[in-house]
């Protein structure tokens, strides 16, 4: 059964890597779904020197998967795949961005890249987190998590990246994502100042459509100052 590594450039999918590549473990494949204009820049960077470190390192690669959610938003207006806030009513938006822009795009990639049999899909989850873990959708694959299989916990993933002589990640996850803390996203628009104006097209765009349909408008980037949430997608999601 082919073994491929999902990797989402976070801190447990990166030490998944680190291990596989140190202890010499028979992996076909490592992939990584690119979201291109929506995912992080940090995150996308971090990948960028992954890839790297992988050539000179072991001589391999990672297979990246690109899909444009941002502009996938931008062209169609009404398709609002993330689960932004109502800038006055309280509601959220249905979530629909992980299973459509990481999941799905995945999933075809393995069955058109290994016809016919299964495909053992590994995954970054630590046992400190072991209730991300669940069954694949897709019939032909079937989720593997060495991390929990090793008792293996952030804080130690951390330790192996470290050990590696590698940076530490940040959290993985769109920019816009609504699930980030204030200061995660406060941070990235202030080291990425074209986030903001990226964000305001964005938002223009959708609520004129939505108040053409009579909707709520939404909010893009958060701007509350309550309790602070964690990052949704790194706690097993867009970091799978």
């Amino acid at each position: 059964m082919p073994a491929v590594i999902s990797y989402g450039g976070g801190v447990q999918s990166t030490a998944l890597i680190v291990l596989a590549m140190s202890e010499g473990w028979d992996i076909d494949e490592i992939v990584h779904v690119d979201l291109v204009d929506a995912e992080s820049p940090r995150t996308r960077e971090y990948v960028a020197y992954v890839r790297e470190w992988l050539r000179g390192v072991y001589g391999r690669d990672i297979t990246v998967i690109e899909r444009n959610m941002y502009r996938d938003m931008l062209d169609n207006p009404a398709f609002t795949p993330v689960p932004w806030h109502g800038r006055r009513e309280k509601f959220m938006l249905k979530r629909q961005c992980t299973r459509e822009y990481k999941v799905q795009p995945l999933q075809r990639y393995l069955y058109d890249r290994y016809p016919g049999g299964r495909v053992g899909l590994m995954l970054g989850i630590s046992v400190d987190e072991y209730h991300r873990m669940r069954d694949s959708s897709a019939a032909r694959i079937e989720h593997v998590y060495p991390l929990v299989d090793r008792r293996l916990t952030r804080w130690q993933c951390r330790d192996i990246i470290e050990r590696a002589g590698l940076v530490v990640p940040s959290k993985s996850s769109c920019w816009f994502c609504p699930y980030r803390s204030v200061r995660s996203q406060l941070a990235l628009v202030q080291h990425y100042p074209r986030l903001r104006e990226m964000a305001q097209v964005l938002e223009d765009r959708i609520n004129t459509e939505r108040r053409l349909c009579g909707q709520d408008e939404i909010v893009v980037l958060r701007s509350d100052t309550g309790v602070e949430q964690g990052d949704f997608c790194e706690a097993g999601y867009c970091d799978s």
